[in-house]
């Protein structure tokens, strides 16, 4: 089984550290179930749908070693790099804008002016990522493969352990939560229900994600918008494109 076949696959080895989750609130939960023909094939699409896009806007918060981390951003998913500003809730709050790939991250530290399209030339600062410690470093990973470049294999999703969890809502579209395979907030590799949720709606699009990282209490959420204009991402500081080109 390649790492395309089923989402979790991407994620498993990002999600080691988690913690036990309480049921996501509903006035009347319905107990999770086997997904049909037609809620795997939705899931199957989900990565993929986000990987047409190309790029989008992102909003995120990471739960991390008590304090929340905001991300407000773009992600191209065709070329696996992230462009954001990062806030967090301490007083006083700091700032910083990112630029990450799967192999690196460049921050510039002591940010004020928001997410400009034309980034500063200098500043930078280069940092391996450490997914299997740090949350934040693991949800920058996350959002990456958010997006393949083919369908995941819907018949071995229909036979794994996701779960059907509701339907929902999002800004009016209704949309099925489905809880990654492997239960809602067990510890990976328990064979209950997975520590990543999906919110998909009737064409494949994944609306809204869920995880459970670096065993934070709360769910680290991550909103996608895919019905607002994609613009394109700025290019990466020199310093990530090089570091990374040599590894």
């Amino acid at each position: 089984m390649n790492h395309r076949t089923v989402l979790s696959l991407v994620l498993a080895s990002l999600l080691a550290l988690t913690a036990c989750s309480a049921p996501a609130p509903d006035s009347k939960p319905a107990a999770p179930r086997h997904l049909t023909t037609e809620e795997a094939d939705r899931m199957a699409l989900a990565r993929f749908t986000t990987y047409r896009r190309g790029s989008g806007d992102v909003t995120a918060t990471v739960p991390s070693g008590g304090r929340t981390i905001t991300l407000t951003g773009r992600i191209d998913w065709r070329r696996h790099h992230g462009y954001a500003e990062l806030r967090d809730d301490t007083t006083p709050p700091t700032r910083e804008l990112v630029h990450w790939n799967p192999r690196g991250v460049v921050d510039r530290p002591r940010w004020t002016g928001g997410l400009p399209d034309r980034p500063p030339a200098s500043g930078w600062e280069l940092h391996p990522l450490q997914p299997h410690s740090a949350a934040l470093d693991s949800m920058l990973l996350l959002l990456l493969n958010l997006g393949s470049d083919r369908p995941d294999n819907a018949q071995l999703l229909a036979r794994s352990d996701a779960r059907w969890l509701r339907a929902d809502r999002i800004d009016g579209v209704p949309v099925i939560v489905v809880s990654g395979p492997g239960a809602p907030g067990a510890p990976a590799g328990s064979g209950r229900l997975g520590n990543t949720r999906y919110w998909i709606d009737g064409d494949g699009r994944l609306l809204r994600f869920q995880a459970r990282l670096g065993g934070e209490v709360q769910w680290a959420t991550a909103e996608l918008h895919p019905t607002r204009p994609a613009k394109p991402l700025p290019e990466p500081p020199a310093q990530l494109v090089q570091a990374t080109a040599q590894r």
